[in-house]
């Protein structure tokens, strides 16, 4: 009898140890996406700051610029505004070209991003590998960003 008591309570122990181990596998994914969510908050702020520091760029020079030493200069964001939140103070990635449109008229564009890895630093490491293997597979831009390099879209950004 008291060596069935003790394999009860070993019983008992072991089902409350898979309770909590369930319990946990449900709550990280809800806490990976309000986490996520969060981040992305800040970071889309940021996006939009810089992007409407570009094109206040584009209206004085007429095409948009790739340095954030220049939008620094022009006065037009503040130095800190080029990190990318919760990445370890990383750069957004910042990029400006000229292509010529079908018409024959030179058309400035502009790009900026931030990817998963960057700005979800920190967070499940399996977690950021799956949203970026969807992404990729989707043929979208792995994380939030304003704007296309190859063709003009207005510098809209890729999140609604």
């Amino acid at each position: 009898m008291n060596i069935d008591l003790k394999n009860n309570y070993i019983l008992s122990g072991c089902a409350l140890t898979l309770l909590v181990l369930c319990a946990l596998s449900l709550h990280r994914p809800a806490q990976f996406q309000r986490e996520q969510a969060a981040r992305e908050a800040v970071v889309k702020r940021r996006l939009l700051t810089i992007k409407a520091a570009e094109e206040r760029y584009k209206c004085q020079n007429t095409v948009y610029t790739g340095s954030f030493d220049k939008l620094v200069e022009a006065k037009l964001i503040a130095d800190s505004t080029k990190i990318i939140p919760f990445s370890d103070n990383k750069p957004f990635s910042l990029e400006a070209t000229t292509i010529i449109g079908k018409s024959g008229k030179q058309i400035p564009l502009m790009e900026c991003s931030a990817s998963y890895k960057d700005y979800l630093n920190g967070l499940d490491d399996d977690a950021i590998a799956e949203i970026t293997e969807k992404a990729n597979a989707m043929g979208r831009f792995p994380g939030l960003k304003i704007g296309d390099i190859n063709e003009p879209n207005d510098n809209a950004p890729n999140w609604h």
